[in-house]
């Protein structure tokens, strides 16, 4: 009896193995439900009660949870290092402790609250591919991620960027600084804990403004005001002894140098922190690139690249246009101090934090 290709099907093996797909799917599927798992012991408190041991029956009365399902929570979160299990209590790790309850001050459920919302974002990829981006008002995109940012930048970086800066004389000197596009103001507020003759203003879009005045009264900080508008159309003040910029959009187009260049008094500085890219050079991560893609912002022109508009320049071309009007003192590589991946690895990105000086 001749064989049909049916047949052949169910007798003999496919001529290259699944298992790499197989890898594949199942590293999404761990993921994704370790995720969820994380994500609904941030949402019940369970960290919030697990300074002290406690056994799944208590976690189960204190939270109102079933307590098999709980155990078993508990049981995973062990396993990652979020919990530690002794004679049968669970209690937090240090790193729990730290950054996953909600009354901690380096709490960081705000970036697991945002990334929760960027899963919601690319069930949208679809869309985006057939050219129907979901559009988004920039304003009130930036409103909803300044917590997240804030709490990523409280992990590391804010305090070894605002080290840097506080070493260099003419910080030392400065009586006003503008945070220009500084979102959280966390930058703002640090130089003024630092500096005690420093004023400082923070200039974003109103929207996002009501989030700095929480950190300002959050951190008690006097000499931090806000100034609300849009850096690209309206006047951003004048004889600033710094302006000093970190990651915001359009951060790297040409049209803000002179306008810069004009708000500060002759030797004032310009410190610009950014994700640049180079002459000819892609996005070293795609997947990141991909995520960028899926929204449209209404009021602002995006380009392919994560971080990227149109109108950006290189860091060759832009170095290049900040000479005309400043003197560079220091570019330093910020990837040694930028804050990390969801992952935990060292970002791909390449940012660079340039120190310039306005010359006479």
């Amino acid at each position: 009896m001749t064989k049909t290709p049916v047949d052949e099907l169910l007798i003999n093996e496919p001529r290259i193995d699944a298992k790499p797909l197989y890898e594949i799917l199942n590293m999404c599927s761990r993921g994704y439900k370790i995720f969820r798992t994380i994500y609904v012991a941030v949402q019940t408190g369970l960290f919030d009660i697990l300074d002290e041991p406690k056994t799944s029956e208590e976690i189960s009365r204190e939270l109102g949870v079933n307590v098999k399902l709980a155990c078993k929570i508990c049981d995973v979160l062990c396993d990652l290092g979020l919990l530690n299990k002794v004679k049968g209590a669970y209690r937090n790790t240090e790193l729990s402790s730290l950054y996953l309850k909600r009354d901690s001050l380096l709490s960081q459920i705000n970036v697991i609250e945002s990334l929760n919302e960027e899963f919601k974002v690319w069930n949208s990829l679809n869309a985006a591919l057939k050219g129907k981006p979901t559009p988004i008002n920039e304003e009130l995109f930036f409103e909803k991620r300044v917590p997240s940012l804030a709490s990523e930048m409280l992990c590391g970086e804010l305090q070894r960027t605002v080290r840097i800066i506080a070493e260099l004389p003419e910080f030392k000197r400065a009586r006003k600084l503008l945070d220009l596009g500084g979102g959280h103001g966390l930058y703002a507020i640090a130089f003024t804990k630092l500096n005690r003759r420093l004023k400082a203003y923070v200039f974003d879009l109103p929207r996002v403004l009501k989030c700095t005045r929480r950190y300002i009264e959050m951190f008690d900080a006097e000499r931090v005001e806000v100034i609300p508008g849009d850096f690209f159309k309206d006047d951003i003040g004048a004889e600033y002894d710094i302006v000093f910029l970190s990651y915001i959009p359009g951060g790297k187009n040409p049209s803000l140098i002179p306008k810069i260049h004009s708000s500060l008094k002759t030797g004032g500085l310009f410190i610009n922190k950014q994700v640049f890219y180079h002459d000819g050079e892609g996005s070293k991560d795609p997947l990141l690139d991909i995520g960028w893609n899926i929204l449209s912002f209404q009021g602002m022109r995006k380009a392919d690249r994560i971080y990227s508009f149109k109108g950006d320049v290189p860091f060759e071309g832009y170095i290049e246009l900040l000479k005309r009007y400043f003197s560079v003192i220091k570019v330093v590589d910020a990837s040694q101090f930028s804050r990390l991946t969801i992952s935990g690895a060292k970002s791909p990105l390449d940012p660079k934090m340039i120190i310039a000086k306005k010359r006479s």
